[in-house]
Parts: structure tokens; sequence; C-alpha cells
């Protein structure tokens, strides 16, 4: 199992409740993993992503039709970073903010010195580690800079991404999802079969 006290196994039921009561000071919507189309190697245990509310965007400084904060380049078409350590043992050297260009939001990320993971570190909320998203890079760009200095608000966290065996990971949370969706198409035809044994 690859349980991890910083992204828990969430169960179908589980999430869909965090889908109804999410807490609106800090997301917007909550978007299951499949409309969001993340890719199997980003975060594999989370059911999906979270939106940030517009009450946290402006807690980071961010608002509508702002340029984009100083100190950020475009890497490659829709990757922006943001070089926050120069030490060659800093714990992090760069902010990252890239889009997904299926949805067209982006991600909030940090990478350290040695890049070595396709993700090091992901700006998530507390509950299964669910990746915090933006609709745009200058709100993406703001909520970084805003969470690395002044740490995130009660709530989010920065959550590690898959480190060690990610193969093995992806595989396990897709076998995950797909065994608590099985279950509940298994509990919902035998309840169909009950009713119509009634009638």
């Amino acid at each position: 199992m690859f349980y991890d006290v910083e992204r828990p196994e969430i169960t179908l039921l589980e999430w869909e409740q965090f889908c109804e009561e999410f807490p609106p000071h800090l997301i917007e919507d909550v978007i299951d993993r499949d409309k969001a189309c993340l890719p199997d190697w980003f975060m594999p245990l989370a059911w999906g992503v979270a939106i940030a509310s517009d009450e946290l965007l402006r807690e980071a400084g961010h608002r509508d039709g702002m340029r984009q904060p100083h100190g950020w380049r475009e890497t490659t078409p829709h990757y922006f970073k943001h070089d926050i350590g120069d030490d060659v043992w800093a714990s992090w050297r760069f902010l990252l903010v890239r889009v997904s260009d299926e949805t067209c939001l982006w991600t909030i990320e940090r990478l350290g010195p040695s890049r070595r993971y396709e993700v090091d570190e992901v700006l998530g909320h507390i509950f299964g580690g669910t990746p915090i998203f933006t609709r745009s890079y200058q709100s993406a760009m703001c909520l970084a800079m805003h969470c690395h200095t002044k740490e995130p608000p009660p709530g989010l966290r920065w959550i590690k991404g898959p480190q060690n065996e990610v193969k093995g990971v992806t595989e396990f949370a897709r076998m995950h999802r797909f065994d608590q969706r099985y279950a509940r198409y298994r509990a919902q035809v035998q309840a169909a079969r009950g009713h119509a044994n009634l009638m």
C-alpha cells in the first residue's frame, strides 16, 4: 500500500462529500481528476483538483487584470519559473507555474535544486493532497509567491510529489479509483435488482 501521511488514502464517498462541502474561503470549485485531464504521474493519489477562490487570491495580492509579477520568466511556452534561491544548498530553487493545455488551469509548484522528479512539491489542500490550481498564470504566480514567503494559509500546504516508485504509485492510484467506482456500480446494480424483485 502507498499510504502517505501527506496524501492519505481517500475513498470515493469521502471525495464526493468533499466536493459538496469544500471550504469556500479557499476553494471556488472542485474538479474530478478525469475532467481536469491530469496526467497519471501528476499527484497520482489525488482524486481531482481544487480551484483557488477569489478570496484566497486577493489574500495573495492578486487582482483581476494585473500584470505578471516581477521576477518570473517564461522558459518554454506556458511554463514560468521564478528563482527563489541562488545557494546551491538551498532547499528550493524555483517556483513554477505551468498550464494544463486541456483545461487552461495553472499548477503551483516548488522545485528543488536537483530537480530529480517531475514534481517536487505542489500547493494543495490538506484533504487527500488535492492540488490547488488557478485560472490564470498571474494568479498562480501571486499565490505561489505568497505561500512560499508566508507559508500557506490553514487548510493548504506544500505537498510532495511521488519521489520513489512513481510507476508503482500511479498504478496503485489508478486501480484504487477503479475499484472504488466498480464497487459503487455493483452496489447500484444490486440495489436496482432488489427494487425490481419487490415490484
